[in-house]
């Protein structure tokens, strides 16, 4: 049969879920009319609970439509999850996934690329790059321009992975595509043709990746000021304890900087929590949620508001920043919003991944993994959507020279001015 395409498995969530997919193993295929079973009861979930639509172009009825003809052809459990991808990708939400994978399905984004780029005009131009990372250390830098991604015409290589379902064009789609085709698939290197500043023309290959510690966190004292860096570790429980050791260890210090920027795989919440538990001194609001699954079968909206509580051995109350950016993922951008909106801590970065919302599953009963997608909006405290928040202390990433660290020296220099004293 014809290959369905490979599309996006999207960021594991703030479900204490893992940074990969579980390994795929075609056994025991069930008969061909339990996939058409399993694929009503996906779409007829997302139907019912998906909180976005009103921020996609999805066609969602002419997805029904057309994948529920090709899965009458699907007889193995891996065109199945090959299929069941493309029809996820139709959301162009990198938050949503299948829990499981294949070979050469696409990485995770923001997880698995080292690459984040956006359309500008008729350019691909890459915005920013995984810092320590394999795109890093094989000469991507910020401005270049995407000419071939595997050989093909960028504009080529992209339109495989863009959702057909659309009403209308929309660029967040093209966006969302660009950055799939980049990742690659998870089997092979990434080979891409850009061209420089100055125009300039190389071919890079690398296999993303990113060299961290093997610890939850790494800490260190930079003057008087204490800095603790999340090693994407917002998933461990073992993270609570850590962060206390280090925080212990930094009881002195005039004010800490908590770094963020590689916390892509999402978390959960009493995982942060616990973290942000050591920066109040009293219980505090710092989220708001809403179920629009409610409002839409009953017209009545459903919206709360979620509170944190001190903990600890003492309650560190000096001057907190915290450093965001494109691999700040899900749970990461959850901290940075609670932290901001509590008037806890300063933001300096650039915009995070923009993953959607909190998560709500379904499992495919026959073909017997999970689907998670977002069922609930999730705000700041003064109403912003998540994924469009921004740091009060924008950092231009183009500006930055190899081997300094604009956004750190940043957040140094603001922590280090007279008038810190009043930010407590």
């Amino acid at each position: 049969m014809r290959p369905f395409p490979r599309l996006l498995l999207a960021l594991l969530t703030a479900s204490a879920l893992g940074m990969n997919s579980p390994a795929f193993a075609d056994t025991a295929a069930p008969a061909p009319a339990s996939f058409a079973q399993d694929f009503e009861i996906f779409w007829q979930y997302v139907d019912e609970n998906y909180a976005y639509f009103d921020a996609r172009k999805t066609d969602w009825k002419a997805v029904h439509e057309k994948y529920g003809q090709q899965v009458k052809a699907v007889t193995s459990k891996r065109d199945f999850v090959a299929m069941m991808e493309a029809v996820v990708a139709e959301l162009y939400d990198s938050h949503a996934h299948l829990a499981t994978s294949l070979a050469n399905s696409p990485r995770l984004v923001p997880t698995g690329t080292d690459l984040w780029a956006e359309w500008r005009g008729q350019d691909a131009v890459i915005t920013d790059v995984r810092a320590n990372s394999a795109a890093e250390r094989a000469g991507v830098r910020v401005g270049m321009k995407v000419l071939e991604v595997h050989g093909q015409p960028v504009a080529q290589a992209v339109t495989q992975f863009g959702p057909p379902s659309l009403t209308s064009a929309d660029p967040v789609a093209r966006d969302w595509a660009l950055r799939v085709a980049l990742a690659g698939p998870r089997n092979q290197a990434v080979k891409i043709k850009v061209a420089s500043a100055q125009g300039q023309i190389q071919e890079i290959s690398f296999t993303p990746g990113v060299e961290r510690p093997a610890t939850p966190l790494s800490s260190r004292s930079i003057g008087d000021i204490a800095y603790i860096r999340i090693n994407n570790s917002l998933g461990d429980s073992a993270l609570i304890a850590a962060f206390d050791e280090a925080l212990d260890k930094l009881e002195n210090s005039k004010a800490l900087i908590l770094d963020l920027r590689d916390t892509p795989s999402g978390g959960n919440t009493y995982v942060a929590r616990g973290m942000m538990g050591r920066l109040i001194s009293q219980d505090q609001a710092y989220q708001k949620h809403e179920l629009v699954s409610e409002m839409r079968e009953s017209g009545v909206k459903r919206s709360w508001v979620e509170y944190v509580s001190p903990r600890g051995k003492f309650i560190y109350r000096q001057p907190v920043v915290v450093l965001a950016g494109h691999w700040t993922g899900s749970m990461g951008e959850g901290i940075t919003i609670a932290l901001d909106g509590m008037k806890r801590a300063k933001i300096v970065g650039t915009r995070m991944a923009g993953l959607l919302g909190a998560l709500g599953e379904v499992r495919l009963p026959h073909a017997g993994f999970i689907v998670r997608i977002p069922n609930e909006k999730l705000f700041h405290l003064n109403g912003t959507p998540r994924e469009n928040f921004v740091p009060a202390y924008a950092i231009d990433v183009s500006t930055q020279q190899p081997g300094k660290d604009i956004a750190l020296d940043t957040a140094l220099d603001l922590l280090r001015r007279p008038a810190k004293a009043s930010y407590k």
